[in-house]
């Protein structure tokens, strides 16, 4: 008798064997194994990318702000109030937001700051600088003169209202500017001495111009304005308090800018102190890729510190911070020895706390001058 196959007898089908599933399942395994890096990938690219044109516009802001500004300047100064006056009136950040820019809204978004340790000074509780010679009105103007003791006291929930409200209107960021942007170079007295600290604005020009750029015998291409912010001391950098929808007590703040003119002293590196001969510390030579520097005729290696840039974008090999350079395009800048880091070139041993962890030059003259001081008068017959 012929036996007759019924097509929908579920009988009649075969299931996947367990060799079957198994190779199944290896495949899948293998398929996610190469595509969770390829989208990791993607998406910090996309962060970088993202970060890139943030900074263009920050520069198409700031050259705006110097062709419409009577002294030329490309900023009014540092976001740090207890330096260069009320965040919402003074510095780059105040000159973009007033002009219409959300700085808030265009944060490194690869970076774990979500703002700088300047917030502690806003706060009141954490002092983050010394005032290094403020100008003393400029602290209490726009609506840092309500940031009172009597009005708003530090630490009170009325003052991190307040701050709140800052940042809520844009007066927010975790980008570091570099000393030339915000302090262009030193004051010097009739022996061509500096006068004081750098860091302070009165010891320095002040905000950089465009005149100083362009008469600065280097190529606008590779003088820095900005970049990612790196983590503060903890001293320093901690938030005291949280500010609802931005920020929680602990978090991890950033720099503000960078410190300016700086020298390797065998176990650390130390700021340039006033009474330090401008000519005399002007290297004869920049440290670059394979070379090391050439001291001055003070015998020093006086660099700017540029710690306070970090590179928080990619990873490994891969690593990189982005910088706005003074011409308005981004500069692309690889962490060689992967400390997160740009030196310049300083010979550091690796000394614990430094951050460099050794002298490999991540930022050669030709593409990111880290000289201490721009200008013709001071770099002029002093470079071989």
């Amino acid at each position: 008798m012929k036996t007759t196959t019924v097509a929908n007898d579920p009988r009649s089908h075969k299931g996947f064997t367990l060799v079957e599933l198994l190779v199944v399942i290896a495949i899948l395994a293998t398929l996610v194994a190469l595509l969770v890096p390829a989208v990791g990938a993607a998406r910090a690219a996309a962060r970088s990318m993202e970060c890139k044109n943030n900074l263009k516009n920050f520069g198409i802001s700031m050259h705006a702000f110097a062709e419409s500004d009577p002294k030329k300047r490309y900023s009014t100064g540092a976001y740090d109030w207890r330096r260069d006056g009320c965040p919402d009136t003074w510095g780059w950040v105040a000159d973009a937001v007033n002009a219409g820019i959300n700085v808030q809204q265009m944060l490194c978004p690869s970076s774990e700051l979500r703002g700088t340790e300047k917030l502690n000074d806003f706060i009141g509780v954490v002092s983050t600088s010394g005032k290094d010679g403020a100008i003393l009105g400029r602290l209490s103007d726009g609506r840092c003169s309500e940031w009172t003791t009597s009005i708003s006291p530090p630490g009170s929930a009325d003052r991190i209202a307040r701050v709140r409200q800052l940042l809520e209107d844009g007066y927010g960021t975790n980008y570091a500017a570099s000393w030339y942007l915000v302090r262009s170079g030193p004051k010097t007295d009739a022996l061509g001495r500096t006068v004081s600290k750098l860091k302070g604005i009165q010891g320095t020009g002040g905000p950089l111009r465009q005149y100083m750029v362009d008469n600065s015998g280097i190529s606008s291409s590779t003088i820095p304005f900005l970049g990612c912010a790196a983590p503060g001391d903890r001293k320093e950098a901690v938030l005291s308090n949280d500010i609802p929808g931005y920020l929680e007590a602990g978090d991890r703040l950033g720099e503000s800018f960078n410190d300016g003119p700086s020298v390797w002293t065998g176990t650390r590196i130390s700021l340039m102190p006033a009474g330090t001969n401008v000519l005399a510390a002007a290297p004869r030579k920049l440290p670059d890729v394979t070379l090391p520097g050439i001291p001055g005729a003070d015998g020093l290696l006086w660099l700017q510190d540029t710690r306070d840039w970090y590179a928080w974008h990619g990873s490994g090999k891969k690593g990189h911070c982005n910088l706005l350079m003074a011409d308005g395009s981004v500069r692309v800048v690889v962490d060689l020895n992967f400390d997160k880091y740009l030196n310049p070139g300083f010979p550091v041993n690796g000394s614990p706390g430094q951050g460099y962890t050794n002298q490999k030059v991540e930022l050669p003259p030709g593409t990111v001058y880290s000289g201490p001081f721009l200008g013709k008068g001071i770099t002029k017959g002093n470079f071989e």
